[in-house]
């Protein structure tokens, strides 16, 4: 393969569905590390329980598949109060130790034996997403050019993953802007004097954790909707650092 060929694949890859679910995840870690100087080395886990609560919640339980997205930023957001109500008072380490070590154990436990049933173990849920594909308004066919082609479903995904990325990046860029905003800034600079404020430092670190994780787990819901199955062993810490990658 030549250089020219290398660099055609890497721009489809930079505009595919998946490049729009690293994208909504690297948004959150920005949230966590770039605004409030959170150091969490565990984003993959709040995309793992965002998928995963899609996915359970239409192939295990049944339900509606907006109920199934809903479900999935829930999770997220129980994962953050679980990980950042006894740490978040501490340093910065024990967030990064306690977020990487969580991510893992999760992954290990979704493919388990025991929850085979629920999760479906190693070999994780499949074709939950028919909702949301019939809900395409594009002609069934593939559409652009050479190496640019993508599929009628494939282009729904980025239609739909890249909008999401366009809205949660204005938003996040709102709140940033605001005196809330401006507050999580103060304590990434100086946590000390924000206190010596009278600002509840603790109180605005655990709403910028669960924001940045409510926005990792709408990540995940996107990303088992492309890909329409999920797996434990898809979400390992390598992605963690691959939005580590992207954010810096």
């Amino acid at each position: 393969m030549d250089i020219v060929e290398i660099l055609l694949a890497s721009l489809r890859g930079a505009f595919a569905p998946e490049a729009a679910v690293y994208a909504l995840a690297a948004i959150g870690l920005n949230v966590h590390f770039g605004y409030t100087g959170l150091l969490n080395f565990g984003q993959v886990g709040f995309m793992l329980v965002g998928a995963y609560g899609l996915a359970i919640s239409v192939s295990t339980f049944g339900w509606p598949m907006w109920v199934g997205v809903l479900v999935g930023m829930a999770c997220a957001a129980v994962l953050a109060l679980l990980l950042g109500v006894p740490t978040l008072r501490l340093r910065g380490d024990y967030l990064a130790i306690v977020t990487i070590a969580a991510a893992e154990i999760m992954r290990l436990v979704y493919r388990a034996e025991f929850a085979n049933e629920v999760t479906g173990s190693v070999y994780g849920l499949q074709q939950f997403a028919t909702p949301f594909f019939e809900l395409n308004p594009i002609p069934s066919g593939s559409y652009g050019f050479g190496r640019f082609s993508y599929s009628d479903r494939d282009l729904w995904v980025m239609i739909v993953g890249w909008g999401l990325v366009a809205l949660v990046a204005v938003m996040v860029y709102l709140l940033m802007h605001s005196p809330w905003g401006r507050v999580l800034r103060g304590i990434r600079e100086d946590e000390d004097a924000v206190r010596a404020l009278g600002k509840n430092v603790f109180g605005f670190k655990i709403q910028s954790l669960l924001l940045g994780g409510v926005i990792g787990g709408l990540a995940g819901v996107m990303f088992a909707i492309g890909f329409q199955s999920v797996q434990p062993d898809t979400f390992n810490p390598e992605i963690t650092f691959f939005l580590w990658t992207v954010l810096l």
